[in-house]
């Protein structure tokens, strides 16, 4: 398994985020983070606690998403990959600013291709482990994440896709990508996610200044649950979390 060596976890924390306004509030919470040119892409590295911490601004979409869920194996050594930023939800009652954690991720083109004679993954499971530590934290809103790159209310109202999905449900790009990838690697990952808007037509406008707090607040409570993951494998040694160690 990728990221994991002996009793523990040995390697980078990555997470990939679409926008740089997202990139910037996850690596905001590391240490000594420096911005570098990767390829096309922009990468933070830094620390995360006792070990390293990487943030792929990957840009929008599942290609580029699953490219570089898949150079981060090939390149990073993931402990794990975890799929950060904001997502759309079509229910108007869920307050922007809602942090929720995918307890399922949910292909919406893949979904559609059950007719092929071949058996094409389309729904997918986060490490128990680690999605659990993010929803240890109080506020944090279990959810399904639909992943199709189209307009957020959409998808949500097709009948097929709402038979069986109960509680809430959000949509993003790119974390079916990320999931996918990392599930080809038996790498753990997690997909947390802000939500930002309700589809409207405008959002885009006003997208960075919305989630920006929203944002910073999701960084905090994944670098509060990285380092509960760590300590759970065996890399960091259980103690009482250090203080100051964010920015």
């Amino acid at each position: 398994m990728a990221g994991r060596t002996g009793g523990g976890v040995s390697g980078t924390f990555v997470v990939i985020a679409a926008h740089a306004f997202e990139a910037r509030a996850a690596a905001a919470v590391g240490r000594g983070v420096g911005k570098e040119a990767w390829g096309q892409w922009s990468l933070y590295r830094g620390e995360m606690w006792d070990l390293p911490l990487a943030v792929i601004r990957s840009g929008p979409g599942k290609v580029a998403a699953a490219a570089a869920a898949q150079a981060a194996v090939q390149y990073l050594n993931p402990v794990a990959l975890v799929s950060f930023g904001t997502a759309g939800c079509h229910d108007p009652t869920v307050n922007v600013g809602t942090l929720t954690v995918a307890e399922s991720v949910v292909d919406v083109a893949l979904s559609e291709l059950g007719e092929l004679p071949v058996h094409i993954p389309y729904r997918f499971e986060p490490a128990t482990d680690l999605a659990g530590r993010f929803l240890e934290v109080p506020g944090c809103r279990p959810a399904t994440l639909l992943c199709w790159e189209g307009h957020v209310v959409s998808p949500i109202s097709r009948p097929a896709l709402l038979r069986g999905l109960e509680g809430l449900v959000v949509v993003d790009w790119e974390s079916a990508a990320v999931a996918h990838v990392a599930e080809m690697w038996q790498v753990p990952w997690a997909a947390v996610k802000v939500v930002s808007d309700h589809g409207e037509a405008d959002r885009l406008r006003y997208l960075a200044a919305v989630a920006r707090r929203p944002l910073q607040w999701a960084a905090e409570v994944m670098r509060r649950a990285c380092y509960g993951f760590a300590c759970d494998q065996g890399d960091v040694a259980a103690r009482d979390e250090p203080e100051g160690d964010g920015t």
